[in-house]
């Protein structure tokens, strides 16, 4: 589960600004509540639905950029003489100046984690890692790096009796050069037994339960969870088909690809097959719109998916038609159904940029309830952003799960929670939302405005 995630100087973010996802104590969850679940030890709650609204250009699809780009940091690491990635707030003289900061606190397996960091272009300046028991946190690591270049790393005491591993204590003496994050030297190693259990946890929670979907993103296993786990199968098509998209079905075909026998020139097999590594999978757009999804097949060969959108007609017979000949709404909604698969069946976090992309507002809807309402998904947790107003509904949403977006005269963004204002129980929230009164929408009237001139130019 995500707690809080807090970002600061990044892109359209100023001050540090959080996304808190810990249930207001005011509202407190019944027990039945299918929106919150307990976290461990704490005496808390954490909502398993959260949506951010805004304006476009408000600062919502940043917060999902920084959140990957934070999973990035942790999991891909920084090369040798590289500087790292860093885009901090241009609309003032003082911000490109100063670092930037990202902090998360999540659950995995029980244990409650705090991890951040502060870094510019040059150098990783801090970076933390705590763990809590109880209401108190105990240091698992402590980073600090000199305007010289030093780095320091400080490990904690034992921790519930467990120690640091001689290869945690051997990094930690050699700590990490300083444009690289302590905690990615330790992912790494690549060795569960040497990195710890902490450690570990930390480290499949950003690989592994994190997910992030972007409104471009097409999900690179898709073709290979449905040639090879018939449930997943089975579970899309019934969705699909229930949604009234017009698919009975989907089904793949898979084609072996080398250079001597494929039509693709023999330079874009080779350049797949250095890019793609053993377990990985790669989407590239075809000319004609289409997804080609691939996954290696030995040295010098890779597999090919094509999947196919199974349509039924009279007799019995089944049309097989390629993907891209569905609608948008279809495809996208495909792209996600695997995010929702795992989310009720194995748990994690997800976080989806612009959730209704394509989609009817009631299928958006249908999503949501489906999450909510799934066996298995009482741990998961969907985060999503949205301009959909028709989901501002409490008989669908808590008040502390809608967050909302806006700019300040600056430029900057601030975040806040419909559970920051006093709303009468029997308020339309999506009518009150549109009136304006929270704020986090475009104001139109210099549009207006606009169009009145063009009309008195035209009777001119």
């Amino acid at each position: 589960m995500l707690l809080s995630f807090s970002v600061a100087n990044y892109r359209s973010f100023r001050e540090e600004q959080t996304l808190n996802l810990l249930a207001s104590k005011r509202l407190r969850p019944t027990e039945e509540s299918p929106h919150c679940c307990e976290v461990p030890g704490a005496g808390e709650h954490a909502l398993r639905v959260v949506s951010l609204y805004g304006a476009n250009g408000a600062g919502k699809s940043n917060l999902v950029r920084a959140l990957a780009l934070l999973r990035r940091l942790v999991l891909q690491g920084t090369a040798p003489g590289k500087s790292l990635p860093c885009q901090t707030f241009l609309l003032d003289d003082e911000s490109p100046a100063k670092p930037t900061s990202f902090e998360v606190q999540f659950v995995q397996e029980g244990e409650v984690f705090r991890y951040g960091l502060c870094y510019d272009a040059e150098r990783v300046w801090e970076e933390w890692f705590g763990v809590y028991e109880g209401k108190k946190e105990h240091s698992v690591f402590s980073r600090i790096t000199t305007k010289d270049g030093e780095v320091t790393v400080e490990l904690g005491p034992p921790i519930k009796g467990v120690r640091h591993s001689p290869k945690i204590k051997a990094l930690a003496e050699v700590a990490a050069r300083p444009n690289q994050l302590f905690l990615t030297e330790v992912a790494n190693l690549d060795d569960p037994e040497a990195q710890g259990v902490f450690f570990e946890r930390a480290v499949r929670w950003f690989a592994s339960t994190l997910t992030i979907v972007e409104p471009s993103t097409s999900s690179s296993s898709l073709a290979k969870m449905i040639a090879s786990d018939q449930s997943f199968a089975e579970f899309a098509g019934r969705f699909l088909r229930d949604a009234n998209t017009g698919i009975a079905g989907v089904d793949v075909d898979t084609e072996l690809l080398k250079s001597e026998n494929s039509n693709l020139p023999p330079r874009v097999i080779a350049r797949i097959i250095e890019r793609l590594v053993p377990g990985d999978a790669m989407v590239l757009s075809g000319e004609d719109g289409g997804k080609m999804f691939f996954e290696p097949a030995g040295k010098d060969a890779v597999k090919y998916h094509r999947i196919l959108a199974l349509h039924d007609q009279q007799k019995g017979h089944r049309a097989r038609l390629p993907l891209q000949e569905e609608s948008d709404g279809s495809q996208r909604l495909l792209d996600l159904l695997p995010a929702l698969y795992r989310l009720t069946r194995q748990g994690g976090v997800f976080v989806i940029d612009e959730l209704e992309r394509s989609m009817h507002p009631m299928l958006a809807r249908k999503f949501i309830e489906f999450f909510l309402k799934a066996e298995g998904s009482a741990k998961s947790q969907l985060i999503f952003t949205t301009h959909e107003s028709t989901l501002l509904d409490l008989d669908l949403m808590r008040r502390d799960g809608i967050w909302f977006a806006e700019k300040d005269p600056e430029g900057a963004t601030h975040l806040y929670s419909l559970a920051d204002f006093k709303v009468r129980k029997d308020l339309r929230i999506e009518k009150g939302y549109l009136e304006g009164r929270f704020g986090a929408i475009p104001f139109l009237g210099g549009i207006d405005h606009l169009i009145e001139e063009q009309a008195a130019e035209a009777k001119a």
